[in-house]
């Protein structure tokens, strides 16, 4: 080859590179305006035909967020906030949000360390100083539900306190009588009154109120305007309605019964919106307040692995609503579900809209198909079932329905799908009642395969 043929096929070179260059700057100009928005139109597509079982069986109605590489790829509402007065679930829906509120509990006990205003080493005691227990509890260990501090739900008469009018002061009296399940930091057990003992420690700790601290450290510095203290006393605008599933209703839905949201306080008191939770989301994505690299665990967070890639996520469960986040921070992707029907169908609405934003295989829902089964079998079914020594099941019936309801919750109808299995969407699982060899009902099998003793009639329950 010479010189010139040389120089052309350099020239060559280069201007085919210039081209590849060029289009790799065009199509990046196209996806910024616009033009290839087909990809997020079918993502949201694709999310409505999915979800649309789900609001058919009245399993889901809320609010759904999807968040890529920092842009919203899929955001609607999904059934109403009201079903009396017939108002849609928008972007401005304030859900209450449950145990997601322990992610913020959580890092404004992290902010106050960072402070300097306490440690995480530091006793309880120092903070709670008549807690029995409080010399033996560290912060870190009620952060990471490692205290042994008992749960409300084990104490003496909890489904008769949800009712009454105690405060989260009388909560923590209460919780002070009652002895440590276990030897701090031996074990691990999920603890909804370690997170209240945490709100003491912020008040404590900042002088301020658990609301007003959150507010002033949190909410306000982010821009979190529609976040804040779920009071049922209080009017707040563009409050969601809590209702639990109810075959044998009208609406196949039933406001939730009323309970004390003050036992919440700290560990599942607060409100949000699908949009506000996502600026928390590129909160702690971006480590705007603080990052969770310098933790030795993203309290208030669990630890997960999904389709192969690590994540943090974090749900909400109370009467009326579910609600949860998911943050695959390597992937930057942020999954967020609110609802306002009380099921577990949340579970797997959030697995699978990761799946769906992931182009991952994934298993759409069957809509259920229900039965009628003679009252007489019903009646057999009717009892204690019990679960362990802390969680009681009772079923009763009524008009010709099944109706189960564990310690603290509320009876709600199980759909019968055939003469002896029944769906209980509060759980989202199968339960089969099964008879021994002298034809009498013994027992039941949550989700088909696990046994649970039945140990008293109908007649012998109080």
């Amino acid at each position: 080859m010479d010189s010139g043929q040389g120089f052309q096929s350099l020239v060559s070179e280069v201007m085919d590179l210039r081209k590849k260059i060029l289009l790799v700057a065009v199509c990046a100009a196209l996806f910024a305006n616009g033009v290839f928005a087909q990809r997020a139109e079918d993502v949201i597509s694709e999310v409505d035909r999915y979800l649309l079982p789900y609001v058919e069986m009245k399993d889901f109605s809320g609010q759904v967020l999807i968040a890529r590489k920092g842009k919203i790829i899929a955001q609607k509402g999904y059934g109403q906030s009201n079903y009396e007065l017939g108002i849609p679930n928008g972007p401005q829906t304030r859900f209450h949000i449950a145990s997601l509120s322990k992610t913020f509990t959580a890092a404004a006990i992290v902010l106050l360390a960072k402070d300097g205003k306490l440690r995480m080493d530091e006793k309880l005691g120092k903070y709670v100083p008549d807690y029995p227990a409080g010399k033996e509890i560290r912060i870190s260990q009620l952060l990471s539900h490692s205290a042994g501090v008992p749960d409300f739900g084990g104490l003496n008469g909890y489904e008769d306190l949800m009712t009454s009018g105690l405060s989260h002061s009388d909560w923590l009296e209460l919780i002070k009588s009652r002895p440590l399940d276990f030897e701090p930091g031996t074990n691990n057990s999920y603890s909804n009154a370690g997170y209240a003992l945490l709100a003491e420690v912020i008040e404590k700790a900042s002088g301020e109120q658990y609301g007003a601290f959150l507010q002033k450290k949190i909410f306000g510095p982010l821009g979190m305007k529609n976040t804040g203290q779920w009071t049922d006393g209080e009017v707040l605008r563009n409050r969601a309605s809590g209702y639990d599933p109810s075959y044998v209703s009208e609406f196949g839905l039933t406001n939730t019964h009323h309970y004390n949201k003050s036992v919440l306080w700290g560990s599942g008191s607060l409100y949000s919106t699908a949009e506000d939770l996502f600026i928390w989301y590129k909160a702690i994505h971006e480590g705007k307040l603080f990052s969770l690299d310098s933790l030795e665990y993203p309290f208030g967070w669990g630890v997960r692995k999904r389709f192969g890639r690590d994540l943090i996520e974090q749900d909400g469960n109370d009467p009326g609503f579910a609600a949860h986040i998911s943050a695959y921070l390597k992937d930057d992707l942020c999954i967020i579900v609110l609802s306002n029907i009380r099921t577990g169908a949340i579970n797997k609405i959030k697995e699978d809209l990761a799946a769906i934003a992931l182009n991952e295989q994934y298993t759409p829902v069957k809509t259920r198909k229900l039965v009628k089964v003679p009252s007489n079998l019903l009646e057999d079914y009717a009892g204690r079932y019990r679960l362990g020594p802390k969680m009681t099941l009772t079923v009763k019936t009524d008009d010709g329905a099944v109706y189960l309801k564990g310690t603290g919750g509320s009876f709600l109808p199980l759909e019968p799908l055939s003469e002896t299995t029944f769906f209980y969407p509060q759980f989202y699982v199968s339960i089969v009642f099964s008879r021994n060899k002298e034809g009498k009902v013994d027992k039941m099998l949550w989700d088909g395969s696990f046994a649970i003793d039945k140990v008293l009639t109908e007649a012998q329950s109080p």
